[in-house]
């Protein structure tokens, strides 16, 4: 299965201490539209007579993506943006980055202070451990934490769950195996209050293994 399409299946901003965030579109027309909820509103303020001095609308627009996944690096994505705007951000700039063909996975991070954006092929393999785990609440993902190794992977899964790092040791809890995406979405019981959560792997269409752990085997 080619590791390029039409649109990206996942986007991931990995920060240098392996926190961040995890996009899923689920079509060509979702990742468009998030695209042009971004990039519209900017682009249409540009509309009408150049005016002399005015900077291009194409540059407006990157510089606008810039300060978006910038905040989003340093932890300082404003409330009333949330995750959503970022993932908006995200996608505008998967659009300014790559021409018809995009890499089913992309990778956005940050080296040497700039922002680099990459095909995640990585993501396309399937060593039997999560490489990134991506709490899924809104329209399209959320906080992720990434693994560089099963060996990082299991000391996370083995620590208490916090605020701040919870999904890993659901999912290492759960599953003695699985794809290099994994995703919970949290759900609560209208009738209870029960709060739980709903995981799956994400395979990209390949063989991939999904293998629920043994009671008291971890």
């Amino acid at each position: 299965m080619s590791a390029h399409a039409k649109y990206p299946e996942v986007v991931f901003l990995r920060r240098p201490d392996n926190t961040g965030y995890g996009f899923f579109f689920h079509n060509e027309a979702d990742f468009r539209h998030a695209v042009e909820s971004f990039a519209h509103p900017i682009l249409r303020s540009f509309a009408g007579e150049p005016v002399p001095g005015q900077p291009d609308p194409q540059d407006h627009l990157k510089t606008a993506i810039a300060t978006f996944i910038g905040q989003a690096f340093d932890k300082a994505v404003p409330n009333e943006v949330g995750a959503e705007g970022v993932s908006r951000a995200a996608a505008a700039c998967v659009r300014t980055t790559f021409n018809e063909q995009i890499p089913r996975v992309v990778v956005i991070e940050r080296r040497d202070g700039r922002t680099a954006v990459r095909p995640g092929i990585e993501y396309m393999r399937h060593p039997g451990h999560p490489l990134a785990v991506v709490v899924d609440a809104d329209a399209h993902g959320g906080d992720a934490h990434f693994f560089t190794s099963e060996e990082t992977y299991r000391k996370i899964g083995e620590t208490p769950a916090n605020p701040r790092c919870w999904l890993p040791q659901i999912v290492y809890r759960l599953y003695a195996r699985t794809p290099s995406v994994m995703a919970g979405r949290p759900l609560v019981d209208q009738a209870t209050g029960k709060h739980s959560v709903e995981c799956r792997g994400i395979s990209f269409g390949l063989k991939a293994p999904l293998e629920e752990r043994k009671e008291g085997v971890a």
